[in-house]
């Protein structure tokens, strides 16, 4: 028997609230893919969460987003999250924060577009081109929706030849927004390292996201939590299911979200099948450990 399957039902079975709740105190929640689309929440993953607070547990929303967490929770405040859903927010963006905070007066080159200058504010930066930058972080494509990674090759060999470190604030590769499928910061960071570039990643899946989520429920609660009573939930295999592999806490993977279109080009998955989601991880994403429960979208309601 595969040592890293957890779940043994051929046929799934939802997972329910009360399963959950009393079997996890706190949840880390991604938020693209699982609570919205990038145009629209999904009521039902709001009404889970919501349910899984009144039933005693606590929540921290843990984003790959290259923004601080007050710039997203304003976001969904304008969404229409509920408030109390969005007390805890850790992103990829508050771990980028710390390091830009450290480089002082270096010169830094910004990958990415005008929208996450934000990620900026408050810092005295001196920011410059490729060709005189001694630190650079890439957010994302300057133009998601025009671009290609081909746009940055040139880009790229002069950060390579000139020994630059692209510090990488979002490691995803592509997000779903609505029908549209758009590259993130992630493919950018993948090509350098490909090309023998060095990349330093925050976020999700590496450890120093979920540190920080933690020592952000312990301000709010004033309580510690092991890491057996922590669920992670996310719709990324290489970012949220691994991530939680790595940091030694149990996963939810949501396959509505960036990875459905793999699962439904050859799969019908109205109904899970357990052994089909594990086959297709160990063949596509065979470093990922499989997750302990799985459902197409967050309702456990």
């Amino acid at each position: 028997m595969d040592g890293r399957l957890l779940l043994i039902e051929k046929k799934m079975t939802k997972p329910k609230l009360s399963e959950i709740a009393n079997t996890y105190s706190l949840i880390l929640c991604d938020i693209w893919g699982v609570v919205h689309n990038g145009n629209n929440i999904f009521p039902d993953a709001i009404n889970t969460l919501l349910a899984y607070l009144d039933a005693g547990g606590d929540i921290c929303l843990i984003t790959n987003a290259p923004r601080r967490s007050e710039i997203i929770r304003d976001y969904l405040f304008n969404m229409g999250v509920e408030r109390n859903i969005c007390n805890n927010i850790v992103s990829s963006g508050d771990c980028s924060y710390s390091w830009l905070s450290s480089i002082g007066d270096r010169p830094l080159f910004h990958i990415g577009p005008e929208k996450d200058n934000s990620l900026f504010a408050g810092l005295d930066l001196k920011k410059v081109s490729e060709f005189d930058c001694l630190e650079c972080i890439c957010t994302g494509f300057f133009n998601e929706y025009i671009e290609s990674i081909g746009d940055y090759q040139k880009i790229l060999e002069t950060l390579l030849e000139r020994g630059i470190v692209i510090h990488c604030a979002n490691p995803d590769l592509y997000v779903n927004k609505g029908s549209i499928r758009l590259p993130c910061a992630g493919l950018i960071a993948q090509s350098y390292s490909q090309m023998g570039g060095e990349v330093v990643y925050f976020g999700k899946p590496h450890s120093y996201i979920y540190d920080l989520a933690l020592e952000k429920v312990l301000q709010s609660n004033q309580k510690s939590v092991s890491k057996d009573s922590i669920l992670a939930i996310g719709d990324g295999l290489n970012t949220d299911i691994a991530g939680a592999s790595n940091f030694g806490i149990d996963s939810l993977f949501i396959i509505n979200g960036v990875h459905e279109a793999e699962f439904k080009k050859n799969n019908d998955m109205s109904e899970i099948d357990i052994e089909s989601v594990k086959d297709y991880i160990n063949k596509y994403y065979s470093k990922i450990a499989i997750p302990k429960y799985v459902m197409n979208s967050l309702n456990l309601l």
